[in-house]
């Protein structure tokens, strides 16, 4: 490597440093992808996009997430395997999600500020929630335009986060089961009503086919219903041609 290569890889760190600058913070980490890097495209959207949908998938991962902290408490602990700062800042993350493209992408220093906790703290919660599946999160970079000698090509910047992506199988049952409780309600809702309706179009339809209608898997029983129905609509039709005379024309006779 020649001098004024050197020179170029070095000339900013001096001139960083002599204004006062930490070199570090320009240094991007070596498991970092850049933001166009499909490793780093983890957004999704959140319920479709639907605002009130949305609303409520946040509220049941925040329900959860509660749930797992107090269930996975190990006895003499203080706290769950989150912990309440952890809850916390996940409910602070969830804050900054765009609904419609699941874009999530807040500065530690953002984080921190919303949240009221210090740096450490907060970069401690969120290796607990990534660590237990509750969010992802990947590092990213983006190039600078710079020149060789004003600095590095690359800078960090902040972590993208998405959500409920590597939960365990009974978490993910869980929030499943919280998340589709309404839309199963209305399901079980709408099977109920149309019972309903077959059955009272079964109870208005001829006897004679009223087994075919009720019994559809059974045909032989079906059948021996049908039987029934129509020997009873034949006795009805009878009486109306007055094949059995009426009481009182019996009476008449009489």
């Amino acid at each position: 490597m020649s001098g004024a290569s050197i020179g170029e890889l070095i000339g900013w760190q001096v001139a960083a440093l002599q204004s006062g600058q930490r070199i570090g913070n320009r240094t991007p980490r070596r498991d970092s992808y850049d933001e166009n890097d499909r490793r780093a495209q983890i957004f999704r959207p959140i319920a479709g996009g639907n605002t009130a949908e949305a609303l409520r998938w946040r509220d049941k991962l925040l329900q959860v997430a509660r749930e797992y902290n107090v269930l996975h408490k190990e006895k003499g602990k203080r706290e769950g395997p989150l912990g309440n700062n952890a809850l916390w800042v996940l409910e602070v993350l969830l804050g900054f999600v765009d609904f419609g493209s699941g874009r999530c992408d807040p500065a530690i220093d953002t984080i921190c500020a919303k949240a009221k906790l210090a740096r450490a703290t907060v970069v401690a919660a969120i290796e607990r929630l990534k660590e237990h599946g509750f969010i992802d999160k990947v590092r990213r970079t983006r190039k600078t335009g710079r020149a060789r000698s004003e600095g590095p090509q690359r800078e960090q910047i902040s972590n993208a986060y998405a959500f409920a992506v590597n939960l365990k199988d009974k978490v993910r049952q869980r929030f499943a089961q919280l998340v589709g409780g309404r839309k199963r309600a209305a399901e079980i809702q709408a099977k109920k009503k149309a019972e309903a309706e077959a059955r009272a179009a079964a109870l208005n339809a001829p006897t004679g086919r009223l087994g075919s209608m009720l019994l559809p898997n059974d045909p032989a029983l079906a059948g021996a219903l049908d039987r029934l129905g129509a020997h009873f609509e034949g006795d009805s039709a009878s009486s109306v041609t007055r094949e059995y005379p009426d009481q009182d024309l019996k009476g008449e006779k009489e």
